[in-house]
């Protein structure tokens, strides 16, 4: 049985760098013998929480979470900060979909600034649904 592991690719904004990072991750851990499944929050974008629409996907998002064993978050650096579509997604995702699961945190950033992203995600991200994220 080999591990489900969910990458999950932060920016809302299409063909994003933090969509060809989470393919290329994606590819090197099928090598090494996992399964994957890529949610790539520009082509499934969230509505801002709390939304009461009939076409909200989050429910076949959190499917797909609750499936999996890990987690890989990969965010890009927007002027400092994380991206607001990955940090979205965190307002709706909780224990039932992520309580436990180890998680990588990945940053994306075009300068100098990739750490800021994870400390931000770091510090904010896990509480409510009790990600534990890899030091």
């Amino acid at each position: 049985m080999s591990t489900r592991i969910v990458l999950i690719a932060g920016s809302n904004r299409p063909d994003a760098q933090s969509s060809r990072v989470a393919l290329y991750l994606a590819g090197r851990l099928q090598h090494l013998g996992a399964e994957t499944d890529i949610i790539d929050l520009a082509t499934t974008p969230l509505p801002l929480w709390p939304a009461e629409s009939t076409n909200n996907p989050w429910q076949g998002l959190a499917n797909r979470l609750r499936a999996a064993q890990a987690v890989v978050v990969i965010t890009p650096e927007w002027h400092g900060m994380a991206c607001p579509a990955v940090k979205n997604l965190f307002l709706y995702a909780g224990r039932r979909e992520l309580a436990h699961k180890p998680a990588l945190l990945v940053a994306v950033s075009g300068g100098q600034g990739g750490a800021y992203p994870i400390a931000e995600m770091r510090s904010s991200s896990y509480k409510n649904c009790r990600l534990c994220y890899l030091p």
